[in-house]
């Protein structure tokens, strides 16, 4: 594994939950299309849901705040580590060649970010901030190491692609109740309109 991976797309960020909820949710996102998945750090069953569809499906982990975290899910097969810190985590995750970004608000602290050792930053939360912000980013020459994270519906997530984000990370817009005995199948349905706006972003 090296750092130079680079996410790209749309990254579902999934909730803890237990393995057997996982396979359903999961099993039917890939289905759809969508490949690239963002466990919990502390997630129980983050290296047996890794065994069961790491051939299929590219995963990483967020919530990550501690150097032994980064060492767990690396060797579970994480192939990129979302931090909530910069600094020791950040450090551990390039020492082991696989590409890190560590959370930012603003763009201070973007900045700060992109001057230290991570691949790049996390915005978070993007729904405080908005999506018109990452036009404001490509202005400054930040955005193509800028990936936005936290209550992004599929307009705003084409609007951060259109701005040069390389890939934009969805959550509870997407994934609603599935995991509290929500229909999987209106899951399904959901994917659509995320799927056509990453399908329509690298059409060009």
């Amino acid at each position: 594994m090296s750092s130079e991976f680079r996410l790209n797309g749309l990254i579902v960020c999934l909730p803890d939950a237990a393995v057997d909820d996982y396979v359903g949710v999961i099993e039917t996102l890939i289905q759809e299309g969508l490949t690239t998945f963002a466990l919990p750090a502390t997630a129980q069953d983050f290296s047996e849901v890794l065994g069961i569809f790491g051939a299929r499906a590219t995963f990483g982990a967020y919530r990550v705040s501690a150097v032994d975290q980064v060492s767990t899910v690396i060797d579970a097969g994480a192939r990129f580590v979302f931090a909530d810190v910069d600094g020791d985590p950040v450090d551990a995750a390039v020492e082991r060649g696989v590409a890190c970004y560590a959370a930012a608000m603003t763009p201070t602290e973007v900045r700060r970010v992109l001057d230290g050792r991570a691949t790049g930053a996390l915005l978070w939360p993007a729904d405080v901030v908005g999506h018109a912000i990452g036009a404001r980013f490509a202005e400054i020459g930040l955005a193509e190491r800028v990936i936005p994270l936290g209550g992004i519906g599929a307009y705003a997530a084409g609007e951060w692609l259109k701005s040069g984000s390389p890939a934009v990370c969805i959550d509870t817009t997407l994934i609603g109740d599935a995991f509290t005995g929500g229909s999987l199948v209106q899951l399904r349905d959901r994917c659509g309109s995320f799927v056509t706006v990453r399908d329509k972003h690298a059409a060009g």
